[in-house]
């Protein structure tokens, strides 16, 4: 394993912050900056730079020269698994933590961390609370789960029948908000339980953040505000048609069920839940983007049969506004399902 040196000797360092880097150019300096200002110090970043054409290379490049802390990595273009697996791979650090490159960090993030994992004993996982930021506002990201710590019981009991589904709650969500970049992960955890699936370009997150968190024997929940998702990035995913939109996210969804199937019923319910979830949001997607309603429903009818697991949807435990679309679903009555949806809408 490579290590960070210090002094000719080898150091491992407290947390390693892997950042993907991938045409930011705009966004990174703030986003590095607000790591290598942390008020904690025994760390690393590592920029992964996935094949950017911009300038990210060159900047990435001016930090390493800079400041012994950060190391850059240049990839061929693989996508953001390709490139958090790529820092893995390097890390060093005992905890591994996310910071997306058009995002940014509070100053105090990694020596809060520490804090709690000094005072709980090293849990694997320690999960915060974010921000939305938007060009108008700032938004907490709702959370669900009573701050403290949780072993492995208090994780079977109050978390785990709930952590990718819970009926109470709005739109199918969970109780865990399954982003990478709110949580810190035990590096042996995150080795042993990352994202194996490449090819995953749509929630990834999903793909290994309810993986972690049940085969964590001890997470933390806290009520610290430490990270700033960046909203206001009009080249995202959100904000632009994905003509495979629901063929990554079904791709997705058969991932995360390989991975957790079969452990317990009420996971396996959760499992369906997501895809049924995944499967409603990509009826909005296209009625959101396409010219008419016509155009929304001859594409859905089109993908919909190229996708083998949407038959197999199972509606248990789901709302009745959910049991309909299915329904409609199974009976291919797409036109229909475009208009309710454009009336929802």
């Amino acid at each position: 394993m490579q290590r960070w040196e210090e002094d000719g000797r080898e150091h491992e360092v407290m947390f390693s912050v892997i950042i993907p880097v991938y045409r930011v150019e705009d966004c990174l300096k703030r986003c590095v900056d607000s790591v290598l200002t942390q008020t904690f110090t025994d760390f690393e970043i590592l920029l992964i730079d996935d094949g950017s054409t911009d300038a990210c290379p060159a900047i990435c490049d001016a930090y390493a020269k800079a400041d012994k802390r950060v190391r850059v990595i240049h990839k061929p273009n693989g996508g953001l698994v390709s490139a958090r697996n790529t820092g893995i791979r390097h890390a060093v650090g005992r905890y591994i933590c996310y910071v997306d490159g058009d995002d940014w960090v509070a100053p105090n993030l990694l020596e809060t961390m520490h804090r709690y994992l000094a005072e709980e004993q090293e849990p694997d996982m320690v999960v915060f609370k974010a921000y939305y930021e938007f060009d108008s506002h700032t938004e907490v990201i709702p959370d669900h789960v009573l701050p403290g710590r949780y072993d492995r019981k208090r994780l079977k009991k109050e978390v785990y029948p709930y952590m990718i589904y819970d009926a109470s709650l709005p739109f199918f969500t969970g109780k865990v908000f399954p982003a990478a970049w709110n949580k810190i992960y035990r590096r042996k955890l995150l080795e042993e339980h990352y994202c194996r699936d490449e090819k995953i370009s749509l929630a990834e997150d999903n793909a290994f953040t309810f993986e972690c968190l049940y085969y964590a024997e001890s997470v933390i929940f806290c009520e610290d505000v430490l990270y700033h998702y960046n909203r206001c990035n009009e080249g995202s995913m959100i904000s632009r048609y994905n003509p495979a939109y629901l063929k990554q996210s079904m791709r997705m969804c058969r991932y995360v069920t390989e991975r957790l199937s079969g452990k317990v019923d009420y996971l396996d319910a959760q499992l369906e839940a997501l895809v049924a979830g995944w499967t409603i949001m990509s009826v909005f997607h296209e009625v959101r983007f396409a010219k008419n309603i016509w155009c929304a429903a001859k594409l859905l009818r089109k993908k919909v049969r190229e996708e083998q697991m949407l038959p197999r949807i199972s509606t248990r435990g789901l709302p009745l506004s959910a049991k309909c679309y299915l329904w409609l679903f199974r009976r291919k009555w797409y036109l229909l399902l475009c208009i309710l949806t454009k009336l929802f809408c």
